[in-house]
């Protein structure tokens, strides 16, 4: 039985690295780009990795869903908020529930408001002929229109050997403007695999898998990513409570071409952690910075990450998570 698990992880990782190999200008073929923004604070304050970290709480659905079989708490809930660009909001809630031998089950709700813009259309000629002359104004104000999108769905995880765990997420997304809108099923699945080499662990994690959707006349891919990554730690080990950690990921999207991020998280006496990443191969985005303290109020675990991401033209972003375990 562990000869067929390791060498399906050997298989997924040969997959991963041979689709890293191929280079394509991909800009702008998906839709639902919102998918890829990460809503974890502590994922985007390491460089936007996180997916072979095992101590990622309810976040484990958004980073990648086999560490949710890690969860050893009986349910675990996240709620994570962070300004976006061009003044966009993105909310996410997460909540988990450790079924014990069965594995766990999770659910999610994600939101991205775009905000209200003002809609206008052109004046007809006959329209155009009963306007005053010398008004300059070529349009018709009809008023405002609003714009979002939304993930919704349900995960399954579980602990197949001590070293091996498996999870999926089954979504539910739409995307709307104005009166018109376009929804798909689509699924994410993950692995996690602990290598018995000292700390070191390797992930895969194929994230918005599905079918082509319609938007109006347009048709169009779900915005894919293939990500593997690897972390261990330079000090002590994952639930010690003294720790520094690494990640080192290659992300492989179907809309953009490759690249490599990397991160680093520091834990001091299970309290306080800072992080640091950096994203190589990214156009505009490269640093990100962040920290966490940990917390207990009325017998009940909580954690406070927050995390801020550079950009060279648009406006830096903060996202801040609150986690609970019950």
């Amino acid at each position: 039985m562990k000869n067929i698990l390791y060498r399906s992880v050997i298989i997924v990782l040969i997959f991963v690295t041979g689709g890293l190999a191929e280079q394509k200008e991909k800009t702008g073929t998906t839709g639902f780009v919102f998918l890829k923004i990460p809503a974890s604070a502590r994922q985007i304050a390491m460089g936007e990795t996180g997916i072979a970290l095992p101590n990622v709480g309810s976040d484990a659905i958004f980073v990648n869903p086999a560490l949710a079989s890690l969860i050893p708490q009986q349910n675990g809930i996240s709620f994570s908020y962070g300004d976006w660009y061009l003044d966009t909001q993105h909310q996410t809630f997460s909540y988990t529930r450790n079924m014990n031998l069965f594995g766990t089950v999770g659910f999610h709700f994600l939101n991205y408001n775009f905000g209200d813009m003002n809609k206008t259309r052109v004046f007809s000629s006959y329209e155009a002929e009963l306007i005053q002359e010398g008004d300059n104004n070529k349009y018709m104000d009809l008023g405002t229109f609003s714009a979002g999108a939304y993930s919704v769905g349900l995960t399954y995880a579980r602990q197949l050997t001590d070293k091996f765990s498996i999870g999926t997420n089954l979504k539910y997304v739409r995307e709307t403007i104005d009166v018109h809108y376009a929804d798909n099923i689509i699924a994410d699945i993950g692995f996690i695999f602990f290598t018995g080499y000292k700390s070191l662990r390797v992930g895969a994690y194929l994230q918005n898998f599905g079918l082509e959707t319609e938007y109006v006349t347009e048709t169009f891919k779900m915005p894919q990513t293939m990500t593997l990554g690897l972390s261990g730690e330079l000090l002590g080990s994952y639930d010690s409570p003294n720790r520094v950690s690494f990640t080192l990921e290659a992300k492989h999207p179907n809309d953009e071409s490759e690249k490599v991020h990397a991160g680093l998280e520091g834990v001091w006496n299970n309290v306080i952690s800072m992080r640091c990443g950096y994203k190589l191969g990214s156009e505009y985005e490269k640093l990100t910075l962040g920290m966490g303290i940990r917390f207990v109020y009325k017998m009940k675990k909580f954690q406070l990450d927050m995390a801020y991401m550079d950009h060279d033209y648009l406006q830096t972003t903060m996202r801040y998570t609150l986690s609970m375990e019950l």
